[in-house]
C-alpha cells in the first residue's frame, strides 16, 4: 500500500546502487514506465498500422469513417477563445485523432496539428462551467492521448511546447484531478482515466499508483454485485455505459504498464460489460435511456475474448452493433485501436509489476501466463537471480522472507508449457521496509473519539476541529451518537502482534476515512457512499513492524444523498466494521477490542507518530 497523505500519494523508495555482477538481478529505484503506454503502445501502434496498410479488418473500414471527421482533417483550427465547453471538448478528442493520424499515415501535418492544439490551450488559465471535475476528466485524457503518442514517435517534438502545455494543464486540470470528488460512476471512473492518462505522460509513479488505487475504489462503487449489474442501472443505461467505458480505459492503461485491473474481483468488468450487453442488445424496457454508446465494447471484447479466451456473447453482439466503434465523449475508437488487434497471438505484454515485497515479512505471489492452456514451467533466466530470501517455484509461486534491501527489483523469468513456447518476461518487484511502531508506552483499552454535529461538508483528514463532545470508547461504535447528522473521530493505537503485510476493510453507510501512520488506507469518502454495497470488496495492504501504530478513523453521516442510490439496495443502517487481515490469515475479522489503545485525554493530532 502507498503512502497517501489526503489526497496524493507519496512513496518512499531508496535508490540502491547495485554492486553486484551482471549476473544478478538489477537493482533501480523505480520500475519504468512504457511509452507511448496510454491506450496504445508503440508495438500496439505498429500493429494497426500494419493492419491499415494491408487492408485488414476491422482496422481499415474504422479507418476509412475517421479521416472523413472533421477532427481529423488537415486544416483542423483549435479554439482560441477559452473556454467553451463544446470547443474544449471538440480540441481535446481532436488532440487524440491527430496523434491517431500520425502515427497511422505518418504525415507530418497531423503531428504538428496536435502542437498547435496544445500552443492553443497552452494560455488557458482555468476551466469553467457548470460540472468543471466532470470537464477536466472528459477531457483530460484526450489531450494526454493525443501528446503522448506524438511526443514518443515524432522526431520534431519540441519541449517548450510540452513545457507552456503541461504548465497549463497543471494550473487548470491536474487540481481537479488530485482532488477526491465527491461523485460516483461516470465522474469519478472519467476523473481517473484522466489521472491515470496524466501519470503516463508525465511520467510519474507517484502519480500512476494513486490511479490505480483509485481505479481500485471505483470498480466494485461501479460494479458492486457479482452478476455485474452497475451501480447506475436504474438511473439509466448512457450513465452506466460511461462510467463502465471509463473503467475499461484505464485498466487498458494499466495493463499497459504492467497491471492487470481487468483481472481485479473476478473478471468484474468483463460481468459488468455482460450484464450490460445484455440489457442494450434486448433493448430491455424498464431501463431509461437504453441504447449503445461507443464506450469501448471493443477494447473489453478484444482483452477478455481475444487475450484471455473467455467467452463473452452479449458484448460480441454489442461489438457488432457499433462497429466501427466511433469517439463517444472520452472514450472507445475501440474499432481502430483494439478491434480483433490480439486474436490468435500471443499475449503481449513487455513487462508486470509485482505487489510489494516487505522486509522480514513472509511473501507469497503466484505468477501467470496469459494465453497457455496447459500446465506452465517456470524457471529464472540467465542473469537473474531473485532478492535475497525469496524463491520462483516451477509452478511459477513466488515466496519466502524477504531479506533484501529496499528497492525495487527487476527479474528475468522464463515460462513454458507443452501449448505455448518458451518466453522470457520482465517482473518488477518493490521492497520496501515495514513500518516502524510508535516508541509509546500506553496501556489504556479502547479509543479516544471526538463527536461534532451537524457532519462535515468536507473531509477534515488529519487536522483538528471543533468538537461538541469527546471521551473514550471500548472499540468503534456508533452508541456515542445522538443525533441525526455528525461526524465521529476515533483515535488511538492499534497493536500489531507481528511484522508482516496488514489489509484493512471499513463496512458502514456512511462516509469514512482510515489512516494508519497517518497513511490513507481506506478510503470511502463518497458523496452518496455506493461504496458500501461492496466494501468487503475492497481492501488495502500495509506493512508494519509488531508494536503500536497511530489509528484514526472518521466517519461522517448524513453528508450524502440517499436518492442518488438508484435502485433497491440492501439497508446497512446500522453495519459499522473495522476489519483487518493479519499475517498468514486467509480472511479479514473485527478488529478486537484488546488490540486498541489510548493514552488517555488526547486527539489524532496529539498522537505520536512512528520515527521513519
Amino acid at each position: 500500500m502507498r503512502k497517501f497523505s489526503h489526497s496524493i500519494a507519496t512513496v518512499f523508495i531508496v535508490l540502491i546502487l547495485s554492486q553486484t555482477s551482471l549476473a544478478q538481478n538489477l537493482t533501480l529505484e523505480r520500475a519504468p514506465m512504457i511509452h507511448p503506454g496510454i491506450m496504445m503502445t508503440g508495438e500496439q501502434i505498429e500493429l494497426m498500422r500494419d493492419r491499415i496498410n494491408n487492408g485488414i479488418e476491422p482496422q481499415k473500414s474504422a479507418f476509412d469513417v475517421l479521416k472523413k471527421d472533421r477532427r481529423a482533417a488537415k486544416d483542423y483550427e483549435p479554439n482560441y477563445n477559452h473556454f467553451d465547453w463544446n470547443a474544449g471538448e471538440r480540441d481535446a478528442q481532436a488532440c487524440w485523432v491527430q496523434g491517431l493520424m500520425w502515427a497511422i499515415t505518418q504525415e507530418e501535418v497531423y503531428a504538428e496539428n496536435v502542437l498547435k492544439i496544445m500552443d492553443a490551450y497552452s494560455t488557458l488559465e482555468s476551466v469553467t462551467g457548470v460540472h468543471v471535475e466532470l470537464s477536466i476528466g472528459l477531457m483530460g485524457t484526450m489531450f494526454m492521448r493525443g501528446a503522448e503518442i506524438v511526443k514518443h514517435t515524432y522526431p520534431k517534438w519540441r519541449p517548450e511546447t510540452e513545457e507552456a502545455f503541461m504548465a497549463m494543464y497543471d494550473r487548470a486540470f491536474m487540481p481537479a484531478l488530485l482532488t477526491r470528488v465527491e461523485h460516483e460512476n461516470n465522474w469519478m471512473a472519467s476523473i481517473t482515466e484522466s489521472l491515470m492518462a496524466s501519470a503516463i505522460f508525465k511520467d510519474d509513479p507517484e502519480l500512476f499508483d494513486l490511479a490505480v488505487y483509485r481505479l481500485k475504489i471505483y470498480l466494485p462503487t461501479n460494479i458492486p454485485l457479482e452478476d455485474g449489474q452497475p451501480a447506475e442501472l436504474w438511473r439509466d443505461i448512457a450513465h452506466s455505459e460511461e462510467g463502465l467505458g471509463a473503467l475499461i480505459q484505464t485498466a487498458e492503461m494499466a495493463w499497459n504498464q504492467g497491471v492487470d485491473a481487468y483481472g481485479w474481483l473476478d473478471n468484474r468488468m468483463a460481468k459488468g460489460m455482460e450484464y450490460l450487453g445484455e440489457v442494450v442488445d434486448t433493448k430491455d424496457d424498464r431501463f431509461n435511456k437504453n441504447y449503445p454508446l461507443d464506450v469501448g465494447w471493443e477494447i473489453v471484447y478484444n482483452h477478455y475474448h481475444y487475450r484471455m479466451g473467455m467467452d463473452m456473447p452479449w458484448t460480441n453482439n454489442l461489438v457488432q452493433t457499433v462497429r466501427p466503434e466511433g469517439l463517444f465523449r472520452h472514450t472507445s475508437l475501440g474499432t481502430l485501436i483494439k478491434g480483433e488487434m490480439d486474436k490468435d497471438r500471443p499475449v503481449a505484454i513487455s513487462h508486470w509489476r509485482l505487489p510489494i515485497a516487505y522486509i522480514g515479512a513472509p511473501y507469497s505471489h503466484p505468477l501467470k501466463r496469459y494465453g497457455c492452456t496447459s500446465s506452465v514451467e517456470w524457471v529464472q533466466d540467465a542473469g537473474t537471480t531473485m532478492p535475497s530470501g525469496l524463491k520462483v517455484s516451477s509452478s511459477g509461486q513466488i515466496t519466502g522472507n524477504v531479506e533484501a534491501a529496499p528497492g525495487v527489483y527487476k527479474l528475468v523469468l522464463k515460462s513454458s508449457g507443452s501449448s505455448c513456447d518458451p518466453v522470457s518476461t520482465t517482473y518488477y518487484l518493490p521492497v520496501k521496509n515495514l513500518l516502524p511502531a510508535a516508541q509509546v508506552n500506553v496501556a489504556e483499552p479502547g479509543l479516544w473519539y471526538e463527536y461534532r454535529t451537524p457532519h462535515f461538508d468536507t473531509d477534515p483528514g488529519l487536522d483538528s476541529f471543533e468538537s461538541s463532545a469527546s471521551g473514550t470508547t471500548p472499540t468503534f461504535s456508533f452508541s456515542v451518537a445522538k443525533d441525526e447528522q455528525y461526524a465521529i473521530r476515533f483515535s488511538g493505537y492499534l497493536d500489531v502482534p507481528a511484522d508482516g503485510s496488514y489489509s484493512f476493510q471499513v463496512g458502514t453507510e456512511n462516509q469514512s476515512r482510515l489512516y494508519i501512520d497517518d497513511q490513507l488506507v481506506v478510503d470511502h469518502w463518497m458523496r452518496d457512499n455506493r461504496a458500501r454495497i461492496a466494501w468487503a470488496q475492497f481492501d488495502s495492504e500495509l506493512g508494519l513492524k509488531a508494536g503500536k501504530h497511530k489509528i484514526v478513523l472518521t466517519v461522517n453521516n448524513g453528508n450524502y444523498r440517499k436518492g442518488m442510490l438508484y435502485g433497491e439496495w440492501p439497508s446497512m443502517r446500522n453495519l459499522f466494521e473495522v476489519q483487518w487481515k493479519i499475517p498468514g490469515a486467509t480472511s479479514h475479522v473485527s478488529i478486537p477490542k484488546s488490540a486498541l489503545f489510548h493514552p488517555g485525554n488526547s486527539s489524532a493530532s496529539r498522537l505520536v507518530k512512528p520515527a521513519r
